[in-house]
């Protein structure tokens, strides 16, 4: 069909010319990082952050989900919160900062502009149902069947009714969105968290979920498995976009605390515990301490 060869060819400009610009300007974030030499030295003097990663954790504390089914684990407890690398941490946690207020927030500021929110709702459902394979995987892994059958359900409605994913369908007809990951595997397994880390662009993070950005980088989903570097830089680009476009809004709740590293490492470490043990009910979560954050 003509509208359909127009369509590729215009997306195939767009992989090209975003393969290009991205290239460039992670080159020119860099050197001006570089140059501005951000590392611990910005984190003291009431800066003011508005990084993705803190973003984005400070997103999942706010949405984090609680789906109460009484499982009853009698042996799962919250390991504790170590930060022995804070310094190391609060460098990259520098640097993200400033990639983040430099490069990453005055695109999506445009993007957020131009793109209608309709359209944003749209790509966020598709990327979100780009993961629901390694979703089912780990519900399998974690011995949650159910759950992986009602995931599956929805990755087969939202990919055909909801085409390709833009839209979620499954969503109105009693088929939730879950999130598991192989981190939250782990952690079921009884693997221990290790000491707290913060990665380059990625943010918040421990030893645990750290490996276990293994296997996901490996298999990210079934469209980058046999993409092409380009078509994953347009991928990754869009999807990081847009993600920090949906959060401009909760710039001014970051820019009212006194340290935002802190602030940032406890909301994540609370935000792995609700997902780790979304199946608890709320007594069952009070009786184990699950609902505190433990230094």
């Amino acid at each position: 069909m003509a509208w359909l060869t127009r369509w590729k060819g215009l997306f195939g400009n767009l992989v090209r010319t975003y393969s290009r610009y991205m290239r460039l300007a992670y080159r020119w974030a860099h050197l001006v990082i570089r140059r501005l030499d951000l590392g611990q030295r910005h984190l003291k003097g009431g800066v003011r952050y508005s990084s993705l990663p803190l973003l984005l954790a400070l997103a999942l504390l706010l949405t984090g989900c609680a789906t109460p089914n009484n499982a009853g684990y009698s042996s799962l407890s919250a390991p504790p919160q170590s930060d022995p690398l804070e310094p190391v941490n609060r460098m990259v946690f520098g640097f993200n900062d400033g990639l983040d207020r430099f490069l990453i927030r005055p695109i999506a500021v445009v993007y957020a502009y131009t793109v209608p929110s309709a359209v944003r709702l749209s790509v966020s459902n598709f990327f979100s149902n780009l993961q629901l394979p390694a979703t089912i995987a780990n519900d399998l892994l974690q011995g949650r069947f159910t759950q992986g059958r009602l995931d599956f359900e929805r990755l087969v409605i939202n990919s055909t009714l909801g085409i390709a994913g833009l839209f979620d369908v499954a969503g109105t007809v009693g088929r939730p969105r879950h999130e598991e990951d192989y981190g939250q595997t782990l952690a079921r397994w009884r693997l221990p968290a290790g000491p707290y880390l913060v990665l380059p662009l990625l943010g918040p993070s421990n030893v645990r979920d750290a490996v276990a950005l293994v296997p996901a980088f490996i298999y990210a989903d079934p469209v980058s498995y046999n993409a092409s570097d380009r078509d994953l830089t347009l991928g990754y680009a869009l999807r990081t976009f847009n993600a920090r476009a949906e959060l401009l809004m909760a710039d001014h709740i970051l820019k009212l605390q006194l340290d935002p590293y802190l602030f940032i490492r406890e909301s994540y470490w609370q935000r792995r515990l609700d997902a780790i043990y979304d199946d608890l009910s709320p007594t069952e979560r009070r009786a184990r301490g699950l609902e505190l954050l433990n230094d």
